[in-house]
């Protein structure tokens, strides 16, 4: 399955990607936001295999279209008749592939899944992301407490919600932009 945006196209994980996803999810500026990482490929590759057979999951690689090359993970989970919520979002792209990597996955989860509402849970002390969902048309939902372990730690979840009419929103002020990148 593969999605396509303008600069970038989300394509299904498959056990093939163990190895770039083990090496993005283990960099340290990385890691600090998540939940622990695999500690081996192999274990990668078992969690890889689990969430391609888990129908509440679908996680995909963002490439860049150009050439190709993978330059992130994001992800739908816990996903429902009405309801998902994304995440697993790592791109080391540039901006415009960065933001597209989110439109194009909430696009795909409003128009071909139907969905209702999508939410994402992010790490409170991931000031980065949650600069980013500030940005956008998504409603602030709270603090969620407790709702991570990092480093043995528990950490807050700040939450934030998409429903269709907002998505519409945030994609019609960004694609706009987006369209008229030449990169």
């Amino acid at each position: 399955m593969r999605v396509n945006g303008k600069f970038i196209y989300l394509k299904k994980i498959n056990i093939k990607d163990a190895y770039f996803v083990f090496k993005l999810r283990n960099k340290k500026k990385i890691s600090l936001f998540l939940h622990k990482p695999p500690k081996s490929i192999l274990a990668q590759k078992k969690w890889i295999i689990n969430n391609i057979q888990d129908d509440k999951t679908l996680d995909f690689i963002i490439c860049r279209k150009k050439n190709n090359k993978k330059i992130g993970t994001i992800a739908f989970d816990r996903i429902n008749k009405n309801n998902a919520e994304w995440g697993r979002w790592i791109s080391q792209g540039n901006i415009f592939e960065n933001i597209e990597s989110v439109l194009v996955l909430l696009k795909y989860g409003f128009n071909k899944l139907k969905l209702k509402n999508i939410y994402s849970l992010t790490n409170r002390d991931n000031i980065k992301v949650i600069n980013f969902h500030k940005n956008t048309s998504a409603l602030y939902k709270g603090v969620k407490k407790g709702c991570f372990t990092i480093n043995n730690k528990k950490k807050d979840a700040i939450k934030y919600d998409f429903n269709k009419n907002r998505f519409n929103q945030f994609n019609k002020k960004l694609n706009s932009m987006i369209v008229s990148i030449q990169l």
